[in-house]
């Protein structure tokens, strides 16, 4: 007698195949979850930082033009681990580079330091900044510390505009760029998912900048969200999925070229208005882009510190530079500009 066939009949075939191939993906997305935990790769975590501000229990505000700026005021803020420093913004929400002046001071032509979190100081207090340690070494200079804490060029450059309304023409810019601030610029999900989970400012809008088809800039603007994939706070695999996403898609707008074009269209336009224009590369990766504003023209030098050294950062209560690496920020930074820029000041001033 003949042993009964163990192969599928047509009808039960469909359904066979499904289920092999259900068990087959369900095998290999258990095999790619373990790599990626193995691999060190965690599920999406976001949960803002329990931050106290004193007086008030905010830093920033929507700026009526689009974006986000300070309030004006006093502050004293206390991190997670009970770790405390002091800011003090002017009545323009930017941070203060001296003490009060007497009201019969007189006025001195403006230096103009324009940058992210680690020029406006994030979690030092005012006189540990290096814009504050810059006015101290230039004291013919009215130092104005136009740090904003998640700034990229973009909005470092809609800061100067704003403040060209409301001050004399700058007798200097300096404009601190990391290689980070690309992101920021183009505003792309990489920078969303560092961004927007943190903000506390409904409805804000975020300005960013592209390259259209014939490699022109254009500007924008967007609600400051994020959209997170499914299973990203669960599964380590699909939030290394979407990271590899975010970097697919930073390659096809290419921030840094934006990067580029934003450096090159502010130098232009304070090369017309005769306006000293520096970059100053602020972080370790920053490099590249000094090397191709020098090759550009336009002035560039590198005042940054390896922020990996014990002491350049205020670990463990922050990973921001510490008040050791914003003193040499500020000593290169000042060596740069008495040898570049102050000395032509004094000679072109009558």
């Amino acid at each position: 007698m003949l042993a009964a066939s163990s192969a599928p009949t047509p009808r039960r075939r469909p359904a066979f195949i499904a289920a092999a191939v259900g068990l087959a993906l369900l095998v290999a997305v258990s095999l790619g979850e373990i790599v990626a935990r193995v691999s060190g790769f965690k599920p999406f975590s976001a949960e803002p930082a329990n931050l106290r501000v004193e007086p008030g229990g905010r830093l920033f505000r929507p700026l009526p033009e689009g974006g986000f700026g300070h309030f004006p005021g006093a502050f004293k803020v206390t991190l997670p681990d009970g770790y405390e420093f002091r800011v003090t913004h002017g009545t323009n929400g930017l941070r203060v580079t001296h003490p009060p002046l007497a009201a019969n001071a007189k006025p001195r032509p403006e230096l103009w330091v324009l940058g992210c979190s680690l020029t406006h100081g994030w979690s030092l207090n005012d006189e540990d900044t290096y814009p504050w340690r810059v006015q101290a070494a230039l004291p013919e200079f009215e130092v104005v510390n136009g740090g904003v804490s998640g700034y990229g060029t973009l909005h470092q450059r809609l800061l100067f505009q704003e403040l060209l309304k409301q001050r004399s023409k700058p007798a200097v810019v300096v404009v601190a760029y990391g290689l980070f601030h690309d992101f920021r610029n183009t505003y792309v999900r990489i920078w969303q998912k560092g961004f927007a989970p943190y903000n506390r400012l409904p409805d804000l809008v975020y300005p960013f900048a592209r390259l259209n088809e014939s490699g022109q800039l254009t500007y924008d603007a967007a609600p400051a969200t994020y959209a997170e994939w499914p299973l990203q706070r669960q599964s380590a695999l699909m939030h290394w999925m979407e990271q590899n996403a975010n970097l697919a898609e930073e390659r096809r707008v290419r921030s840094h070229a934006v990067s580029r074009a934003l450096l090159a269209n502010w130098a232009g336009a304070c090369l017309k208005e005769g306006i000293p224009f520096i970059v100053a590369g602020i972080s370790s990766d920053a490099a590249p882009m000094l090397e191709w504003c020098r090759a550009a023209g336009i002035k560039a030098v590198d005042i940054s510190v390896p922020l990996t050294e014990p002491g350049n950062t205020n670990a463990p209560h922050d990973g921001h530079p510490s008040a050791k690496a914003n003193r040499v920020y500020a000593e290169m930074l000042v060596a740069f500009l008495k040898a570049e820029v102050t000395a032509q000041t004094r000679r072109s001033s009558p």
